[in-house]
């Protein structure tokens, strides 16, 4: 009697799914086929996991390393207060940050954010280009560092969820509006909207990517953001472990310099691929 209770809540679950979809479907086609195409990579990659990414333990000074930056860092100071700040604006929206939070998807991890601040503090960018906003965590980051590094400018592709509406009300709900004049929120997904945008903004100092996290767009957003990036610049890659997409993309440019690094709590690891200065 219990199977058949579940069996039917099940079907009627997908019921409901499939119905929400085809409202998504309606109001987006174009979006939502590519979602779906995303959903299906998704599941093809998870069938290929784990895919052998090392995070080094001396990871963060191999970094600094190969950007010719002093370690220890000088440049993270004031991080910690601007983490603790970021969460309390969050906490006073009633937003629980963390693994899942976001309607199962993760926030930015305090790993990921602390890397682009302080890339932001090192490469002094001009031009940035983020996929994947979600609640804005790393957003922040970004956009609070451009203010204290250099006059630079943040633009972010987001699509936010096609059947969840909820969760889409809180996409960049960390990033405060003192901070919107550097900031160009785009929406849709980075296979319909990064091409055009890379051609508009030209040269790309910091490349941050933290949409779907499958080898078919990990590689599509590195293979179109790559002869934009500037010599000496970085793609910063959230959830590397989940895809074969970094591995791939290294075997194609075997000049990148890379480095795998630890999530701070240790269930992710994250890509930071550096372009040569020179050829």
């Amino acid at each position: 009697m219990t199977t058949i209770n579940i069996d039917r809540s099940r079907g009627v679950g997908r019921l409901v799914y499939a119905a929400r979809a085809s409202k998504a479907f309606a109001s987006d086609p174009h979006e939502a086929i590519e979602r779906a195409l995303e959903k299906i990579a998704e599941r093809r990659d998870e069938q290929g996991a784990p895919y052998g990414y090392v995070a080094s333990p001396e990871s963060q000074r191999q970094l600094h390393h190969l950007l010719g930056a002093q370690w220890p860092c000088q440049q993270i100071a004031g991080f910690d207060e601007f983490w603790a700040r970021m969460l309390h604006d969050l906490a006073a929206q009633s937003l629980r940050v963390g693994r899942g939070a976001f309607g199962g998807w993760d926030d930015g991890d305090l790993q990921l954010v602390r890397l682009a601040w302080c890339l932001v503090a090192h490469l002094r960018p001009r031009k940035i280009v983020e996929t994947g906003v979600a609640r804005g965590l790393t957003s922040r980051a970004l956009l609070e560092g451009l203010g204290r590094a250099c006059n630079g400018h943040l633009w972010s592709i987001d699509l936010p969820p096609l059947l969840e509406h909820d969760l889409a009300l809180e996409t960049a709900a960390a990033v405060p509006e003192a901070l919107f004049a550097r900031w160009t929120l785009l929406r849709g997904s980075s296979r319909t909207v990064l091409p055009a945008l890379t051609g508009e903004v030209g040269r790309i100092d910091l490349f941050v990517h933290d949409s779907m996290h499958t080898t078919r767009n990990v590689l599509f957003e590195l293979d179109t953001v790559w002869p934009a990036l500037a010599p000496g610049g970085v793609a910063l890659i959230d959830d590397v472990e989940k895809n074969a997409g970094v591995a791939k993309f290294l075997k194609k440019h075997p000049e990148a310099r890379s480095v795998i690094c630890a999530a701070s709590d240790g269930e992710v690891q994250i890509g930071c691929l550096i372009k040569p200065r020179h050829a």
